[in-house]
């Protein structure tokens, strides 16, 4: 895995089980050997408490439709659709 440019920074405010959260989320930019996800197109981890959870590949186009997946956090697919536009 390889790092490209600085990371990008937001931070989100949430309500989750009834608490107010406060995270800050670095977004880096990277690229990984071209056969460390070949043909994946979900990959399996696991949350703290044990449960099985997936991320999934998606183009942004695909996101944050109203009858698609949508993006977590609030405005991180303006951020990222903005970065790619300033890397081309």
């Amino acid at each position: 895995m390889k790092t490209h440019g600085p990371a990008l920074y937001m931070e989100n405010i949430n309500t989750h089980e009834g608490s107010l959260g406060h995270e800050v989320i670095a977004l880096f930019n990277i690229t990984f050997a071209d056969t460390a996800f070949a043909g994946e197109t979900r990959i399996e981890f696991l949350e703290s408490d044990g449960s099985s959870c997936f991320a999934e590949w998606f183009d942004l186009t695909e996101l944050d439709l109203l009858d698609g997946p949508h993006l977590y956090p609030d405005g991180l697919k303006s951020l990222l659709a903005g970065n790619l536009k300033r890397e081309r």
